[in-house]
């Protein structure tokens, strides 16, 4: 039986080197980056989750499931993670949780088909390697993750994702680049204005 995989949208971060913009809602051409990467997602035919802070009703209009963070505080992208899961922590399915950010939004879906032909599944979370580098927002998490993740977040007001990985044990998925473009991270309008113009 293959797993079920839930691909969850992070888009609560503060946006600070962006002048606290909602970066999900830039424009490149005549589309927005939240735009682009569902129009990308769509035909995987996983379930989409999107994990919102700001906006909520700006982001309805695309008809998926909205989860704002259920540990308040702005504790990072592990807790827009958490939230996500703890929809299917009654579950008794094999799930995996798709980690992409809205800030990224072109993609590579070679990440989901490399994940996908790991024959066994033995360890917890992968991370995708890009190019060599490592890459923490492009990764997958197991459903069997939760309840550690739920008690860290408890206790802590932030949490590295690559320390919580390493903590219940990963793998890295090996992706190379098709385009410069492809899983490109907008921080800041100097890498907005070149994504603009690469685009």
């Amino acid at each position: 039986m293959s797993d079920l995989i839930v691909i969850s949208i992070l888009t609560g971060g503060k946006s600070s080197r962006m002048g606290f913009k909602n970066k999900s809602f830039l424009k490149v051409q005549d589309k927005t980056f939240i735009e682009l990467l569902l129009d990308q997602l769509r035909i995987l035919d996983h379930e989409i989750i999107i994990n919102v802070n700001d906006d909520e009703e700006k982001y309805s209009k695309f008809g998926f499931e909205i989860v704002a963070d259920k540990i308040k505080g702005r504790k990072g992208p592990l807790a827009g993670l958490h939230s996500i899961m703890s929809l299917y922590k009654q579950s008794n399915k094999n799930i995996w949780f798709a980690m992409l950010p809205t800030d990224a939004p072109l993609i590579n879906l070679n990440l989901f088909k490399e994940f996908e032909n790991i024959p066994t599944k033995n360890k917890n979370s992968y991370i995708a390697k890009i190019n060599g580098k490592t890459e923490p927002m492009f990764s997958f998490w197991s459903i069997n993750s939760f309840e550690k993740l739920d008690r860290i977040l408890n206790l802590n007001d932030g949490y590295k994702i690559m320390k919580f990985a390493e903590e219940i044990g990963f793998e890295y998925l090996n992706i190379e680049k098709e385009n410069k473009l492809e899983f490109f991270n907008i921080n800041n309008i100097e890498d907005y204005n070149f994504f603009k113009s690469s685009y």
